[in-house]
């Protein structure tokens, strides 16, 4: 069995949403727009504004150029003209093509230079269609950085957050944390670049000192895009627990000499309470001690998710299900740490039905897996989710993603206990 994953093509659409002043343009047929028009306003929450007529019709978001037929023979980048003659309220936008319409040949450039439109203009030449959900993110984050950022003086002390998706869940959580571990080392964000920033900020990230990376897989083209006026990346650790979470603060702090006292001591506050509420809690806190967990996410994460869950927890995998596009180095180094605790035969392709007591995957299989009976504890940890409307965030990452993490794992293993 395969779980449901987001692709490219809708994450570029989500990317160009993530800018606050930016607005996703799809230049394609309207079955393609409707499904990105519902879940960019429950994944980028903004005022909502009700827009009639042409290239809307009634949603706030996402407008599409609506192509037919005759459209696909002589051409439709009037369409776009049209578009973006209506566009008074964006800095920003950002025309994303649907896969048929991107062989076409369109002048989109052309058709913006036409339009009444006098923001900026970026359009994504490549569809991304059945390419991962971070390729499809990242390059369109790094043609939004091409279009908008150029070369300027350099401020020491000033930092970008790069590779915070916001279709990663929790994402304007911990971009707040990530930020408040930055100002305890005196150090000033100028923008979390495709994480919910805006085009002002977008374009003062010009002059930060260098970048910092949360997600890696959502940072390179992004990290190369910055690198061609100058700005240098620190790849970090992924701060997935509180260990990791400490490495990036102290790369963090390393590469900007700083201080990182005062920033390991919020951290600390939070790994204090959950080391308080183990111990203090009778031997309800060893309910996962050498419990048994499978994990299935599209993302980097994976491998320091495993390391924490097994140093902190002491769980064990059952199944791990591998990715096409990891490298040959991350496949080795997820060997590597499966051969150290004697669980190298868990790698696998696919979901596997064996019974575990904890499942980290998208939250529609987790949900179903939890249900069907083959897990006790189902988590959440990547889109797509049943859980919509998320008025309370689940982070995955930082300190707040930790004690997320471990009061559903308590929870969810303590309430099967007694079912």
């Amino acid at each position: 069995m395969r779980n449901l994953m987001m692709d490219g093509f809708l994450s570029a659409i989500m990317a160009a949403e993530s800018f606050e002043g930016s607005r996703a343009i799809l230049h394609g047929p309207g079955g393609c727009s409707d499904y990105s028009t519902r879940i960019s306003s429950m994944i980028v929450p903004r005022d909502h504004k009700v827009i009639k007529g042409p290239y809307f019709f009634n949603n706030p978001r996402v407008p599409c150029t609506f192509v037919d037929e005759e459209d696909y023979v002589n051409g439709a980048d009037y369409k776009v003209t049209e578009l973006l003659n209506r566009i008074d309220d964006a800095e920003l936008c950002v025309i994303v093509q649907s896969p048929g319409m991107s062989l076409i040949g369109d002048d989109l450039n052309g058709a913006a230079y036409r339009s009444s439109f006098r923001g900026k203009t970026v359009v994504i030449g490549n569809s991304h269609m059945s390419e991962p959900a971070h390729m499809g993110y990242d390059i369109t984050v790094s043609e939004i950085v091409k279009g908008c950022c150029s070369e300027t003086e350099r401020k020491k002390g000033k930092v970008n957050l790069i590779g915070i998706p916001v279709i990663m869940h929790g994402w304007e959580t911990t971009a707040e944390e990530l930020e408040s571990y930055l100002n305890a080392m005196s150090l000033e964000l100028c923008a979390v670049v495709g994480g919910g920033c805006s085009v002002d900020q977008l374009k003062d990230s010009s002059s930060a000192e260098f970048n910092i990376t949360v997600l890696p897989e959502f940072s390179r083209a992004t990290a190369d895009a910055y690198s061609s006026i100058g700005i240098p990346t620190l790849f970090t650790d992924i701060p997935v627990g509180f260990e990791n979470t400490r490495k990036w603060i102290n790369s963090v702090a390393e590469r900007a000499g700083a201080d990182p006292s005062p920033a390991l001591d919020l951290l600390r506050k939070s790994e204090l309470r959950a080391k308080r509420l183990l111990e203090g809690s009778s031997f309800k806190g060893f309910s996962a001690r050498c419990a048994t967990y499978s994990v299935n996410v599209d993302s980097e994460l994976v491998i320091p998710l495993m390391e924490w869950l097994y140093r902190y927890l002491f769980m064990f995998p059952e199944s791990v299900v591998i990715r096409d596009w990891w490298s040959d180095g991350y496949r080795a180094k997820l060997t590597e740490f499966l051969e150290s605790i004697n669980r190298h035969e868990v790698i696998t392709n696919d979901i596997d039905t064996t019974r575990v007591d904890v499942m980290f995957s998208d939250g529609i299989s987790a949900e179903f897996m939890q249900k069907k009976g083959v897990c006790s504890a189902g988590i959440d940890m990547w889109m797509p989710s049943m859980h919509s409307l998320q008025f309370v965030e689940k982070p995955i990452l930082g300190a707040k993603g930790a004690l997320r993490l471990l009061d559903d794992i308590f929870y969810l293993i303590q309430r099967g206990m007694y079912h």
